[in-house]
């Protein structure tokens, strides 16, 4: 237990340092662009004393590394992350407002390339080279090679316009008072409003598997891989000669290690799916932290764009780390090195 917990430590120290050169890195280069942002922020028509003034209160007056300590000191002392010359408002607020949309987004698509990439790799392994192997593997092959703005086309033709089975697009406005993490679906649930859930889930549907059909399709090539490659293995055979039920060998036996290499992939599809989810939420009008982050890199926002790329920087570490303890769960050869 002490050394899962010192190397837990390590990999967070580890992050902590990347993700502070990140910063540095990102918010360097932005300022290095050609092009004043205040200036592209209040238009042309604005006094020159005013654009002083508001180059001096952010601190652009000054050279980038002190302007990095003032923002780094913000960020630590009290989780300023720095105006946003998009908003004019704090991006903490733009962050706080966003970035659930965008985890509850992520979510359901994270739960179906779980479920369905699992569960399509499975069924494809088991019943291999038959019809459904056969359906799988031409899935997954048009799922891998077509870009997820075209599923997003599709399903909007098909499911919006010609069934009229879901919206086109937007997201239900949570009332103030039901509004506890930000996160439409998940706030309504657990306050018992039902019928709001019922509707975001709706608007939720199509962006959520437009962003997923994609990772889904390579989940499930990867997994049904996985599988096969373990299927033939001794301690399967073993299994089945000692009696064991098929479906136990396939629960018990079968599954945790085909599960490692498909976890790996899976935490690396979550960690991306914030990013990949740009066009996404463009197309649907979804308001969330994606479609935030592109409007701050096209008005060139230094510290709306510092703070998303920390944002990223975080999620993918994170998520760098809970694949690595998910695995050493999984396997015990992991958990051994890691106590040594």
């Amino acid at each position: 237990m002490q050394s899962m917990a010192l190397y837990i430590t390590k990999r967070v120290f580890y992050a902590m340092i990347v993700l502070l050169v990140l910063s540095f890195v990102v918010f360097s280069f932005i300022r290095l662009i050609p092009g004043d942002p205040v200036r592209m922020a209040l238009g042309p028509s604005v006094p020159e004393d005013v654009v002083q003034r508001m180059r001096s209160d952010l601190n652009f007056d000054k050279p980038i590394p002190v302007q990095y300590f003032y923002w780094l000191r913000g960020v630590f002392l009290r989780g300023d992350f720095g105006q946003s010359l998009w908003t004019r408002r704090n991006v903490s607020e733009d962050i706080a407002e966003f970035l659930p949309r965008s985890i509850e987004l992520s979510v359901a698509a994270a739960l179906m390339i779980l479920v369905l990439g699992v569960a399509l790799g499975t069924f494809s392994a088991l019943f291999r080279d038959t019809w459904v192997d056969n359906v799988v593997r031409i899935f997954s092959y048009l799922g891998v090679v077509t870009p997820p703005y075209a599923f997003a086309i599709f399903f909007m033709l098909l499911f919006a316009f010609y069934w009229r089975l879901f919206p086109v697009g937007g997201m239900p406005e949570l009332p103030a008072e039901l509004r506890t993490t930000g996160m439409v679906v998940f706030d309504s649930l657990i306050h018992g409003r039902f019928g709001i859930a019922a509707d975001g889930l709706r608007h939720l549907f199509l962006p959520a598997v437009s962003l997923s059909v994609g990772s889904i399709a390579y989940q499930a090539r990867m997994h049904r891989s996985a599988v096969i490659d373990n299927i033939g293995k001794d301690y399967i055979s073993f299994a089945r000669v000692v009696g064991v039920k098929g479906r136990t060998v396939i629960a018990k036996h079968l599954m945790k290690p085909s599960f490692i290499p498909s976890l790996t992939i899976f935490g690396l599809q979550v960690g991306a799916l914030l990013g990949n989810a740009f066009l996404i939420e463009v197309m649907f009008q979804y308001p969330g932290f994606s479609r935030y982050s592109l409007n701050v890199i096209m008005t060139k926002d230094p510290y709306g764009v510092v703070a998303v790329t920390l944002v990223f920087g975080v999620i993918f570490a994170l998520m760098n780390i809970l694949i690595d303890l998910g695995v050493a769960w999984l396997d015990p050869r992991v958990r051994l090195r890691t106590s040594e």
